[in-house]
Formats: C-alpha cells, structure tokens, sequence
C-alpha cells in the first residue's frame, strides 16, 4: 500500500489524513454525546456500573458456570438487600437530622441576626423583621416571589423536571445496567474483531492498560469515600458537632472528588458556631470547642485522605502524580463541572497512556531521524 505512487493513493490510504479523519470522527462523537447527555446520562450510569461489575460476572460464568443474567440477578437483589439493610439502619437518623437542621436553620439565622444586630441596623431593609416573618409563616412571607405566572411556572417546572428525572433514572439504570451486564462479553467480542489485525495486539494491550487505570481508580475512590465518611462523622462525633452524621456522610460522598471535601471544615464550624450561639452560650469563651477541635478532627481526617489515601491509591491506579491530580481535578471541574470534577482524572489518565503508546514513540522516532 506504502508503495504505490502518491497519485494512485486513495485518501485514506495516507496515514494524516486518516488520522485526522479519525480525530474528529471522535470528537464529533464526543460533541453529540455531550449534547445529549441529559439522553444518554442513564445509559451511560449503567454501562459504566456494567464495566465495573463485569470481571465478576465473567468469573462467575467461566469458573462457576452460573449464567450471566443470573449472576447479574443475583448481584442486583445483593445490592438491594444491602442498601436496603443500610437504609433502615442509618437512613432513620440522616433523615433526623436533615430534618432538624431544615427546622433549625431561620432559628440560626434570627440568633446569629440578633447577635450582630448592631452591623445590620444601618443596613436599607431591616434583616431582622425579614427572618421574623420567614420563621413565623414561611409560605406566607415567600408568596410574592411567586406572584408573577413566569416565577410560579419555572418554578412548578423545574420540580417536576427534577422529580420525573429522578423516577426516570431510578427505572431506567437498573434496567440498562442488568442487559448491559448480561451481554457486555458479547458487546466485548463484536469489537474486537473490527481492530485491524496489523494493530490488534497492541491495541489490546492499550485497552488492557486503560482498563486498569478506570476500574483502579473507580474502585479506589469509592473506597476513599466510605472511609473518609466513617471518619469524618466518627471525629465530629466525638467533637461534639451538631449534624455529624448528616455531615459526615455529606463530606464523605464529596471525596468522590479528590481534595473536595474541604467544603466540609468550614461547614462544621459554622454550625457548631450557630448551635452555640442559638444555646445562648459565649462563643468567645468556648472558641476551643467551637473552632478548634472540630478543625483539628476535619484536618486529621483530611491529613489521611490527602497524603496517605490519595496519592497512594490513585497514584498507583493512574499513575500520576499528586499534584497532577490536584491539577486535574481543578480543569475538570472549570470544564465540565461535577461531572468534569469525577471523570477528569480517568479521561487524563486514558489520554496520557494513549500519549505514552503511539504519539511519545512516534516523537522520539523524529527527534532520531531529523
């Protein structure tokens, strides 16, 4: 093919016009699928769950000889069992608590209000009266932000978009999750053969490499967060701050996210300030308590997320450095958001093997013969 003379050459016969072919073949795929992924979110969710549970439905199926739907039957009902154990046990006192600091948050407002009332008396509507009227009947004081049929409208709108969302979701990933499981071999062995056979090996051995850098860090950063979030709420616990469990688990499902359960320190300090304050005790003469062993308890358990957990599991799963991964995680969330701040780091590891595997080789093939 290489041989025949550049005017016999079909175009995708020279190698930068295939490539570059290629490329935006994938980034148009990518654009559409951003576009769309209010669509393809769900279908997306349960893929990825089906790629994360697929190394032990396969051993199920190769070593046990279970079939795969039942595998995969059997796991959902496991996970179901669980959660459903969890949530009789702890979701009892997450809702309590949810629940009073719903109830308790005008009474924080109207203490921390009287408290500082002598910064706000100058201020061109009184805060005071504001916060008296939301406690004493909230409806009644909110009804003017929904005068107009546009505010009543957007608002109607976006909970019934948030609640259709939410049933949507919750039918449709466990459906697409359990025929994405069961047939996510055979999806495996329909793509294999259309990797030309020249490139198959070491195409494989990239996948094979990504593979492991995904799962790891999926695996690992799940494990970061059940942990961080039984420490955070053992430590708040124990220093005494209201909510702890509510913001232990809250502060937990955040280091899904690396570094990002730093929202977590300045939240238990204020409601641990606010709770004083409310209690009609002196927030100057508690400051130790208030503000002191609360930090030292978030500190210490960010201490192990973020030198010890961190850089040591995913720095082994993605090979990459901490302050990379700080990095990372920072331009994921500027671009994509939240799911920019979850999905930044396994996309850069992808990207930084595909660098090493074909455009580093063919780099230091130039520098040699130029």
């Amino acid at each position: 093919m290489h041989d025949k003379p550049g005017v016999d050459r079909h175009l995708w016969e020279i190698r930068p016009i295939r490539d570059l072919f290629i490329f935006c073949v994938i980034a148009g795929l990518l654009w559409s699928l951003y576009e769309l992924h209010t669509v393809f979110l769900p279908v997306f969710i349960a893929l990825l769950f089906a790629y994360l549970v697929n190394p032990l439905v396969d051993y199920a199926s190769t070593h046990w000889s279970i079939p795969r739907p039942l595998t995969v039957g059997i796991l959902m009902l496991l996970l179901t069992l669980t959660f459903i154990g969890l949530g009789l046990w702890l979701i009892p006192l997450l809702i309590e608590q949810a629940q009073t600091l719903i109830q308790k948050i005008p009474v924080y407002v109207r203490s921390l209000s009287q408290r500082y009332d002598a910064f706000l008396g100058g201020s061109s509507f009184n805060l005071h009266d504001l916060l008296g009227r939301m406690y004493d009947d909230p409806f009644a004081t909110l009804q003017p932000l929904l005068m107009g049929t546009g505010h009543a409208f957007g608002l109607l709108g976006q909970l019934l978009g948030i609640t259709v969302n939410a049933a949507l979701y919750t039918i449709l990933v466990p459906v697409y999750f359990f025929f994405f499981a069961w047939h996510f071999e055979s999806m495996r062995l329909t793509v294999v053969p259309l990797i030309p056979v020249a490139h198959r090996r070491h195409t494989l051995h990239v996948f094979r490499r990504m593979d492991t850098a995904v799962r790891g860090f999926f695996f690992e950063r799940l494990l970061i967060a059940v942990i961080t979030g039984v420490l955070y709420a053992t430590s708040w616990a124990l220093t005494e701050v209201p909510y702890w469990f509510l913001l232990g688990v809250a502060t937990g499902f955040t280091s899904l996210v690396p570094y990002l359960s730093v929202i977590g320190w300045p939240l238990a300090v204020i409601l641990k300030y606010a709770d004083a304050v409310t209690a009609g005790q002196s927030p100057q003469a508690e400051w130790m308590t208030i503000m002191l062993w609360p930090s030292v308890a978030y500190l210490a358990v960010h201490f192990i997320e973020s030198w010890i957990l961190t850089p040591w599991l995913q720095r082994h799963s993605t090979d990459m450095s901490a302050a990379t991964i700080l990095i990372v995680v920072f331009l994921g969330g500027a671009v994509g958001g939240l799911f920019g701040l979850i999905f930044a780091i396994p996309v850069v590891a992808c990207f930084k093997i595909l660098i090493e595997e074909f455009v580093r080789p063919r780099w230091l093939q130039w520098v040699r013969e130029a």
